[in-house]
């Protein structure tokens, strides 16, 4: 079965799950200095920057590279709250 691609500006609900596990490894590691913490952080931004710039800038333009990114980190706390 395949998922239907997301609406321009949208971000799909395994992408959210996928960031939103990237953002729980970095943001609540143990050792935020580790390799991992370090590697999940890298893999998050350059997600959440390729989100941004084939959906987002575009289509919305008075939305901000900045203002995206607190919007993806206030969705993948609300996902991990709601998914412990």
């Amino acid at each position: 079965m395949s998922e239907t691609p997301p609406a321009s500006g949208a971000i799909a609900r395994a992408e959210l799950a996928e960031l939103a596990e990237l953002f729980d490894r970095f943001s609540f590691a143990f050792d935020p200095l580790s390799a991992d913490a370090k590697q999940a952080e890298s893999l998050f931004n350059d997600r959440v920057r390729e989100l941004y710039d084939k959906r987002v800038a575009s289509a919305y333009e008075g939305v901000d590279f900045t203002g995206f990114v607190a919007h993806v980190r206030t969705a993948c706390r609300a996902h991990l709250r709601a998914n412990p």
